[in-house]
């Protein structure tokens, strides 16, 4: 195989990488991802849901599986597009037509029978 065929083979194998958090640096929007073993990436954005006039805030974390998209195989290009359930953080409910958001020991649940709150304290103001 030539040079140029293995470099580019290399390059298409790097494009999509799952990869687990090490660190979150949150003042910057970026996340430093272990591809097992040694390898690390450089500080990576994630994708945001909305980053402008409306914006959702929801920052990745330390020991998240997460999928890293980068179009030319390099990773200190990629960007953390989204994050998968594993066996350390499973999905927070096992309930189809539940949508859930858990923070902690807080959590908004939305479904046919209604919308629940539960958190150790609620603020209205």
């Amino acid at each position: 195989m030539s040079y140029t065929a293995a470099e580019n083979e290399r390059s298409r194998e790097g494009i999509v990488k799952f990869g687990r958090v090490t660190a979150v640096d949150a003042g910057t929007a970026r996340a430093k991802v272990s591809f097992g073993g040694d390898s690390e990436s450089d500080w990576l954005p994630w994708l945001a849901e909305r980053a402008a006039a409306i914006s959702i805030w929801a920052p990745v974390s330390v020991g998240e599986q997460v999928l890293v998209l980068s179009e030319s195989g390099d990773t200190a290009q990629g960007v953390i597009i989204g994050s998968v359930f594993s066996q350390g953080n499973p999905g927070a409910a096992a309930t189809e037509g539940l949508f859930k958001i858990q923070v902690g020991p807080s959590s908004l649940e939305i479904d046919a029978s209604g919308i629940r709150i539960k958190a150790p304290k609620i603020d209205l103001n």
